[in-house]
């Protein structure tokens, strides 16, 4: 449904691709092209496909990391008066967590089930510009809400992100946007979310629409979470040694986790949305069928459909970020 974008220094993450609805006309798909992605390391292979889209701008100087876990200061020893001076011990400069602390154990991991935002999905009838704009933009403060609980009881940053819906392509700090898909820019905070999109699926199947915006949204709302946490960044970092299929591994435990981590949400607050019915039927169709199974050409940067499943489900039902912990899993669990 898109391309990536080409611009250095930016990171650019395939979309996972997005299913026709059930009972909805079919469509012809898109052919893609593939896209070659320049940073700090090049990224060997990238898949572009149709669905959920991550854009992350190199931030090896995100200070994030650094306060993720931070470490007590080490107290300088005071020489006794009969030690030499060249004999006293120096100060020693505390060690700040390393990159797979970071993502193995976040603090995140240890706060248990996310509080409900307890709001109800805002009017949904994506017709206009501003009609979409005006749904992200009641959406958002609820999402923002369960999230600054989590962060405050992890003691991690946070800060809201933004969301902008715009037509045909729009500038960003991670290149031009060009209604592939949403996509999340690290470098200013923003989601970003190609009307016409959304309103062809609501044109289609306005129940599956809504379906497939919120569980985008709360997925995108994932990789703002990785970024706040100090993940992201130290992901990204892992990632520059590694070799080629270890990228793409790597780079399905990020987009599984954010995956996780928006079904969290979802879950937490499917009493009040309310996640039920026609809408909750349509959910569980698009989690079955999302994943590099439906990409062209196929990479398996995202995970495959069961992958996508059982995260999908796993955050859903738990409602807690521990669970969405894709850095500690087993390979076969984020294939």
């Amino acid at each position: 449904m898109g391309q990536p974008v080409q611009q250095a220094p930016t990171w650019q993450y395939p979309p996972i691709p997005i299913p026709q609805p059930p009972g909805g006309r079919r469509r012809r798909k898109k052919k893609v092209s593939r896209g070659l992605l320049i940073g700090l390391v090049v990224l060997a292979v990238l898949v572009v496909g149709s669905g959920i889209t991550l854009i992350v701008r190199s931030i090896g100087g995100d200070d994030q990391q650094a306060t993720n876990n931070p470490t007590a200061p080490v107290s300088e020893s005071s020489s006794s008066p009969s030690e030499s001076p060249s004999t006293s011990p120096s100060p020693s400069t505390p060690r700040g967590p390393t990159v797979d602390e970071v993502v193995k154990g976040s603090a995140l991991y240890k706060i248990g089930p996310v509080a409900a935002s307890k709001c109800a999905e805002p009017p949904f009838a994506p017709v206009t510009v501003a009609a979409a704009q005006q749904y992200y933009n009641r959406l958002l403060p609820c999402l923002n809400r369960t999230w600054w609980l989590a962060m405050k009881k992890a003691n991690l940053p946070f800060r809201n992100p933004k969301a902008v819906v715009y037509v045909g392509k729009t500038p960003s700090p991670c290149g031009i946007q060009r209604s592939v898909r949403a996509a999340y820019c690290a470098a200013n905070e923003t989601i970003y979310l190609p009307f016409a999109v959304d309103n062809g699926y609501y044109r289609t199947n306005p129940v599956y629409a809504r379906a497939v915006m919120l569980n985008t949204f709360a997925h995108e709302y994932g990789h703002h979470v990785q970024k706040l946490s100090g993940i992201l960044a130290s992901s990204m970092s892992r990632q520059q040694s590694m070799t080629p299929n270890q990228k793409l591994l790597e780079s399905r435990r990020r987009e599984l986790q954010a995956t996780c981590l928006g079904a969290v949400y979802l879950g937490a607050n499917a009493t009040f949305t309310p996640m039920s019915g026609p809408l909750l039927a349509n959910w569980k169709f698009l989690i079955l069928h999302s994943g590099d199974d439906y990409a062209r050409p196929r990479v398996h940067d995202h995970g495959n459909r069961v992958s996508n499943y059982q995260w999908s489900i796993t955050g859903y039902n738990s409602k807690k970020p521990d669970a969405c912990n894709t850095f500690t899993a087993a390979d076969v669990r984020v294939n």
